[in-house]
């Protein structure tokens, strides 16, 4: 997919809105698809977000949790994953230990008795260059715990973190789907995609949450952090088109932690099912180094 944030479900509810209809819900359906022309008067890109906008940046200390997210795993089951720790950029970096903080979901169906106890796995990443004067990265830790026998369209409270650390997240809380049948499925999903980091990205997301979906469906293309260097700075928007002979695809890894705390307000009480595209398919940044970010650093 290409730069821009063609975002299906801020045109559709813009449509909606703007013609004084109510966006329908899946019950109501099923309907004959419908495609309309793109209106060329709308901005069609912004610039990216810096990593030192409010949106993107760290707001909880090192072990305490943060990209909190959500992702179904069966009609029972969901997985919730977040990171704690913090990512280190630079010529040299030292992995953290995964084991040094826990990975504990607390959770009920009741607001402040959060009676059942699950525990997970966690590990860390780290994009290696085997070059002189590109900046390397070693992520946070990465916890994912499953949570299972979930009853079905209930609402579940949750805690994650370490409690032998005094170190759990604010309560949150998320609805499970109904069994899935011919009558019976989500009230309404939510598609987007080419979502990025900028100013277009964040009135999606604003959108999504007005919106409230039972289910997000990210159809690929989340960073574009391929399109940046090892240093942060913009680089080019199809690098192998403009350099299709060079030795190395560079990327800039914090880009990542960036949208992870840009949809950590839609995703920690929303399931989110994200499919890969171009722009983070695991393909080979130099030989033998993939992009390790979308094979063990997306929590999504």
């Amino acid at each position: 997919m290409g730069p821009y944030p063609g975002m299906v479900l801020l045109l559709l509810a813009t449509f909606l809105v703007g013609n004084g209809v109510s966006i329908p819900t899946t019950v109501e359906g099923p309907f004959m698809p419908v495609t309309r022309r793109f209106d060329p008067s709308l901005r069609k890109r912004s610039d990216d977000l810096p990593m030192h906008h409010p949106r993107l940046t760290k707001k909880v200390p090192s072990i305490f949790p943060e990209q909190i997210s959500l992702a179904l795993s069966t009609p029972h089951s969901i997985w919730v994953s977040w990171i704690t720790g913090d990512a280190q950029i630079g010529p040299k970096v030292t992995p953290l230990d995964p084991s040094s903080v826990g990975s504990e979901v607390q959770y009920g169906t009741h607001s402040g008795n959060l009676t059942f106890v699950q525990r997970g796995n966690s590990s860390v990443y780290n994009q290696i260059y085997p070059f002189e004067r590109l900046l390397n990265y070693t992520s946070g830790i990465i916890h994912h715990v499953r949570l299972q026998g979930l009853s079905s369209n209930t609402k579940y409270y949750y805690k994650c973190g370490d409690s032998s650390l005094l170190a759990m997240s604010e309560e949150n809380s998320f609805v499970t789907p109904p069994f899935p049948s011919p009558h019976s499925y989500p009230r309404r999903i939510a598609i987007i995609g080419d979502l990025g980091l900028t100013s277009n990205s964040s009135t999606t997301i604003d959108h999504l949450n007005q919106n409230d979906p039972s289910l997000i469906l990210m159809v690929g293309d989340m960073t574009y952090a391929n399109q940046y260097i090892t240093t942060g700075t913009m680089g080019a928007s199809c690098f192998s088109c403009a350099f299709p002979d060079a030795p190395i695809r560079e990327t800039y890894q914090p880009r990542w932690d960036g949208w992870g705390r840009e949809m950590a307000q839609p995703a920690e009480k929303i399931s989110l099912v994200a499919a890969p595209c171009n722009h983070h398919e695991g393909c080979e940044l130099v030989k033998d180094v993939t992009n390790e970010a979308y094979h063990i650093g997306s929590c999504f």
